[in-house]
This record gives structure tokens, sequence and C-alpha cells, in this order.
């Protein structure tokens, strides 16, 4: 009676551990599908503004970028960041006096209502802002993985003032 109490316990643990490895697996190829989808997300962005801008099909900066992303160059299906919650602005534009910023601050969302997408008209620069993960080089990695950059630490400085535009399929 007590080996089968033992074999039991035995298999319990075993089956644990190997449900404990399923669970974490799972939520690491759904967390790396997410960085993918949004690091496509961000480029389809930079590629829409380089078009635009280059083509006359938007109305420029005098340094020859688009002074705003419009949501109906997406024909309807917008760019997502799916890292974060849709319930967010869309794109926040940087103020002039942020004309030299290459990256938003924070680079994550620090209240948990940032735009989920930055850009910053005068450099030409789309990025995605990324939710604050369990330690900061992980936060850190996540930024550079879907921005294509290579930043070493987390911005200490509040949100930018900016225009948000809203997530609607707008046509303006």
């Amino acid at each position: 009676m007590m080996r089968r109490v033992v074999d039991l316990v035995g298999v319990l643990v075993v089956a644990g551990i190997a449900g404990g490895y399923y669970a974490h697996t799972r939520l690491n190829d759904s967390e790396n599908e997410q960085l993918e989808e949004t690091r496509t997300a961000v480029e389809r962005l930079k590629g829409e503004v380089v078009i635009r801008s280059q083509s006359g099909q938007a109305d420029v900066n005098p340094r020859g970028w688009s002074a705003t992303v419009v949501p109906a160059w997406f024909g309807g299906e917008l760019p997502k960041n799916t890292l974060l919650s849709e319930d967010r602005p869309w794109v926040e534009i940087a103020p002039v006096e942020h004309a030299n910023w290459e990256h938003p601050k924070p680079v994550y969302d620090e209240s948990g209502h940032d735009a989920a997408f930055w850009y910053n008209p005068a450099l030409g620069i789309v990025r995605a802002r990324v939710p604050m993960m369990p330690t900061d080089k992980r936060t850190i990695d996540a930024y550079n993985r879907v921005n294509s950059t290579s930043v070493k630490t987390l911005s200490p400085a509040g949100s930018v003032e900016s225009t948000v535009l809203p997530a609607a399929n707008s046509t303006d």
C-alpha cells in the first residue's frame, strides 16, 4: 500500500514538472510570436512613412518626413502592437521640442495607457513601446527586438507631451 502511494506521488511530481515545462514553453512561444508580430508592424509603419514621404502622398515637414501617420494609409487594417492592449492611443507624435529624440521616453508603457507606437516626424523614426517585463534586461531586449535597435538602458523620464492619434479606423 505504501509503495503505491510513493509511486503515485512520484507520478504526480513528474506530471507536475512536465506540465510546468509545457506551460512555460507555450508562454515563451506566445511572447516570441507577439514580439515578431510587433516587429513586423513597426516595419510596416516605417515603410508606409517612407513611401508616403518620398512620393509626395503626405504633407511633409522641412526635413522631408510626413508630419504625421495617417490611419487611412493602411486601408482599414492598422498595424498592431500585440504586446500591448488595444484600449490605448495608436500613435504618439513627438513634438517639435523632441526633434532630436530617437526613442520615446520611456520606451515601455509606463502608465498602462501610453500609445502603442511613437513617431518622430523630424527624423522619420517609428518605434513600438513594450510592456514592462519582469526585469529591465527583458524589457530592453524586447524593445530592441521589435524596433531593431540597441538601447542599453530604460529611460527614467516621463512620457513626452505629444499629439496622439486614436486607434479608430479613420479616413483622415
